[in-house]
Formats: C-alpha cells, structure tokens, sequence
C-alpha cells in the first residue's frame, strides 16, 4: 500500500518520543512510503528544534537526513513544483499552513492515505471536504482496516 507520511511522523523514526512505535510500524509492514520533497526540510526542522532544545544531540541530529537516515525509507519523493497549487488551494480553503497541505495534495494525487501525527490538520481536512483518507499515527493499525 502507498502511504504518505509527514515530518512529525518520519521524525519518530529516529527520536524515542510518544507514538514511536507506531510510526516505526510504517518500516516494517511492506507499505510504499512517499512524501513532498519538503519532508526532508520539515524533519531537518525537527531534528533542529530538538537540538536546540536539549532532547537530541547535534550529533544524533545530521545522519538523520543523510542518505542512511530519512532518505532510504521513502520510496519516492513527490517534487513540490507539482503540488505547490493544489497545497495552497489547501492552505486557503481549510485554514491551515501551506507546509502541511503539500501533504494533503500529495495523497491527493497518489490516492494514497496521509498518516499524520496532527490530528488537528486531519480534523480540519476532513470538516472542509477534502477528498483523501486521512489517518492519525495515533490509529495507524486503521491502515489494515481498509
């Protein structure tokens, strides 16, 4: 199954924080990862900010966007320049960052299911009638439910 992941999801691959478990299931069950192009600088993001804030070290921080890190569990990085009018049709229409709606409009064009550790964007997607299956890390064993 294509399964589109976000920073906050990906981020959880390397950093022991709640719900690890659950996004590191995404590794192991057989599933197509796939992502925007901006999911290395959303997870450089958090890997900072965790950095900054004392729970990782510099050190664990740089492999994680390396080429041993992020980039060899995502399959196919969806280019950005594709989805950049559909994210802010998004962005506009539910209220929300344009960042977070490359993720939705990449689902969107995959037909794929987005797995979000936001339930709040979730929410906000599916009250505005956005058509794609949106699927909290929190309920991640939902993906087999289908």
């Amino acid at each position: 199954m294509i399964v589109v992941v976000e920073p906050g999801v990906a981020i959880k691959w390397f950093v022991e924080e709640p719900l690890r478990p659950q996004a590191r299931s995404l590794l192991v069950h057989g599933h197509e990862l796939i992502a925007p192009d901006i999911l290395i600088a959303g997870v450089a993001e958090l890997a900072w900010k965790k950095t900054v804030a004392g729970e990782i070290a510099p050190d664990q921080a740089q492999p994680i966007v390396r080429n041993i890190g992020l980039p060899a569990f995502i399959s196919t990085f969806v280019e950005s320049t594709r989805l950049r009018n559909r994210a802010l049709a998004l962005a506009l229409q539910c209220g929300r960052p344009v960042n977070d709606c490359f993720y939705a409009a990449c689902a969107e064009e995959a037909s794929a299911p987005l797995v979000s550790s936001d339930e709040a964007f979730l929410q906000a997607l599916k009250m505005k009638g956005v058509p794609i299956r949106g699927v909290p890390l929190a309920r991640i064993h939902e993906l087999s439910d289908a």
